[in-house]
C-alpha cells in the first residue's frame, strides 16, 4: 500500500504538493515513536530525504533502525566512548556546536555523546558548515581518537553531513502563497508547524497560534504567554528551527544570556534568533540585579554591554509560563495577570518592555487529535524560511493606520512589532485587503493593551487607563467595508 493510501490528502493537501513539490511531507510520519528524539526539523528532514511514496514502510524502518544504532542514549554514552577509544573512530548521529578559542587558536566543538570531552574541528570543515558556529547543527558525524596528534584532547571531527535543507528560494514561497487563500494559508502554517487546522475550528484560535510563531519572523519582539498546562506553549517554536533555545526553568546567568567575561564567549542572545525562558516561574537569575537590568536594556533597545563590550543582536525573547484558570478564564484570585512570575519580574520598567501578552487561557490543551497527519512545510525548510522573512519590514504598513489618540510610542512600536510578524507569516507575498491589514493591527493591540491593562492595575500612579488600538474613524471605516463585503457576497 503506498503512503497515500495510508494517508488519504486532502484537497488542501493535493495543492500543497502540486504548488511545493518536495518542500512539502506528510507530517504523520515524523510522530512516529523512533522519531520522538529527534527534534521535528531533523526527523523531517530525514523523512524528507530518504523516504519515498511507493516504499514509505521499508524506507522509514531502515530510518527508524539508523537512528537507533547512532544515536546513543544518555546512559549508553560510555559506551560510546569506550568504543571509540577501542576502535579509534565512532559513526553517531548528535548536535553539534563548534567555538573560537582565539587565546589558544583552537576550534573545538561540544558532541554531546562525548559528554565533557571536546573535539577539534578542522578550518575547513567550518567554512562548509558555517551553521556549526552559529548555535550548532545535526547531523551524522565521524570522529577520530587520535592521541599521538593530542595527548590532552585527543578527539578530532573527521566528517560532519548536516541534516539541513539547502537554502531556502523566497521568491518561489512567495510565489506559492498567491495559490492560497487566507484560509487555505493558515491551514498549511499551522499542518507545517505541527498542528491539526480542524482541532482550532475558529479563526481567532489560529491567530493566536500563529502568533506564537512571530519571534521567529520578526526581529526584537518581546512577547509573553501565560495559561493552562499541556496547551503546547513552548511546541512550536522549541521543534521548529535550530536557531530558537529554550531555557525550561532553572538557573540562567549574564554569562551563558550574555557574554562570559572569563572565556569572552558570546551568549545565546548573540548566537539564536529566539531565546524561550519557559516555566518562568521557576527559572531564577544569577547576579539578579545585573542581569535584570542588562535584560531590560535589551528589551527595549537590541543592544547589551558587558564589561568593556557592547553587542546589538535581533534576537526575540518570549516568557512563557503556567496560570491557573477557572471556567476558561484566569483564576478570580489573581489581582492582576502577571501575578504567576517571579517577584523581581513584577517591575513596571520590565513588564512594559514587554510587547504583547498572549492569551494562554484561550488556547485548548494539546491531545494526539490536534497534532498533524496532513502534508505540511518539511519543518527545516519551513523554520528557515521563517527566518529569513525576519529581513523583510512590514512595521511600515501597520504604522500608515491612524491610531487611537494618547498611545505610546512604547505602544506604536509594538502594535508595529506584532503586525509585522503576523503579516510576515500570513501574507508574505504582501499581498493584502485593507480589512486583512486591519485585522493583524487590531489583534496586536488587543495583545498591547493586555500588557498595559496589568501595569495599571500594578502601578497605577504610573500608568493610567488608556485605548490602544486603531482611532475611532479607522475602526468605524473598517466596520462599514466589512458590511458592504458581506452585503455584496449576500447579494
Amino acid at each position: 500500500m503506498s503512503l497515500f493510501e495510508s494517508f488519504p490528502l486532502s484537497e488542501l493537501d493535493r495543492k500543497a504538493r502540486q504548488v511545493f513539490g518536495n518542500q512539502v511531507v506528510v507530517k504523520a510520519l515524523a510522530q512516529r515513536a523512533a522519531f520522538h528524539r529527534l527534534p521535528r526539523y531533523v526527523s523531517e528532514y530525514l523523512i524528507a530525504k530518504y523516504v519515498r511514496p511507493e516504499s514509505w514502510r521499508e524506507d522509514l524502518d531502515s530510518v527508524q533502525t539508523k537512528i537507533k544504532d547512532l544515536l546513543p542514549e544518555v546512559d549508553r554514552r560510555e559506551l560510546v566512548k569506550e568504543r571509540l577509544l577501542r576502535t579509534g573512530e565512532v559513526v553517531l548521529i548528535d548536535p553539534i556546536e563548534a567555538r573560537i578559542d582565539l587565546k589558544n587558536g583552537q576550534r573545538w566543538a561540544k558532541v554531546d555523546a562525548l559528554g565533557d570531552d571536546k573535539a577539534r574541528v578542522p578550518a575547513a570543515l567550518l567554512e562548509q558548515h558555517p551553521g556549526l558556529l552559529l548555535g550548532g547543527l545535526w547531523g551524522t558525524v565521524k570522529i577520530r581518537y587520535a592521541p599521538q596528534v593530542d595527548a590532552e584532547h585527543p578527539n578530532e571531527i573527521l566528517h560532519f553531513t548536516p541534516f539541513q535543507v539547502g537554502p531556502p528560494d523566497l521568491a518561489v514561497y512567495r510565489a506559492g502563497r498567491a495559490h492560497f487563500t487566507s484560509d487555505e494559508w493558515i491551514d498549511l502554517i499551522l499542518q507545517s508547524a505541527g498542528y491539526a487546522p480542524r482541532a482550532f475550528p475558529s479563526r481567532r484560535h489560529r491567530l493566536l497560534l500563529l502568533a506564537r510563531l512571530t519571534p521567529l519572523v520578526q526581529s526584537n519582539i518581546n512577547l509573553i504567554e501565560l495559561g493552562p498546562r499541556q496547551t503546547g506553549k513552548t511546541f512550536l517554536l522549541r521543534n521548529l528551527s535550530p536557531r530558537v533555545f529554550t531555557i525550561s526553568g532553572g538557573r540562567t546567568t549574564p554569562a551563558n544570556l550574555f557574554v562570559n567575561l572569563a572565556t569572552k564567549a558570546v551568549g545565546i542572545l548573540g548566537t539564536r534568533k529566539v531565546v524561550v525562558f519557559d516555566e518562568i516561574a521557576h527559572t531564577t537569575f544569577g547576579d539578579t540585579d545585573a542581569t535584570l537590568s542588562t535584560l531590560k536594556d535589551y528589551m527595549e533597545s537590541g543592544q547589551f554591554s558587558r564589561g568593556a563590550r557592547s553587542f546589538a543582536t535581533d534576537a526575540s525573547l518570549v516568557y512563557t509560563g503556567n496560570l491557573d484558570v477557572q471556567d476558561d478564564r484566569p483564576d478570580e484570585r489573581y489581582r492582576h495577570l502577571f501575578e504567576p512570575l517571579p517577584e523581581e519580574l513584577i517591575d513596571s520598567a520590565f513588564l512594559d518592555r514587554l510587547h504583547g501578552y498572549l492569551p494562554g487561557w484561550e488556547i485548548p490543551k494539546i491531545t494526539s487529535e490536534a497534532l498533524a497527519n496532513g502534508v505540511g512545510f518539511i519543518t527545516d525548510y519551513f523554520g528557515e524560511i521563517l527566518a529569513r522573512l525576519r529581513e523583510d519590514d512590514y512595521q511600515t504598513t501597520a504604522s500608515r493606520l491612524e491610531f487611537a489618540p494618547g498611545m505610546t510610542r512604547r505602544d506604536q512600536v509594538a502594535v508595529e512589532r506584532i503586525a509585522s510578524g503576523l503579516i510576515k507569516l500570513i501574507y508574505p507575498h504582501g499581498e493584502m485587503t485593507p480589512d486583512e491589514t486591519k485585522e493583524m493591527v487590531q489583534l496586536a493591540c488587543e495583545l498591547r493593551q493586555r500588557v498595559h491593562d496589568q501595569l495599571v492595575a500594578i502601578a497605577p500612579g504610573e500608568f493610567k487607563p488608556r485605548s490602544i488600538g486603531l482611532a475611532a474613524t479607522t475602526a468605524s471605516d473598517a466596520a462599514q467595508e466589512r458590511m458592504t463585503s458581506v452585503a455584496h457576497a449576500d447579494s
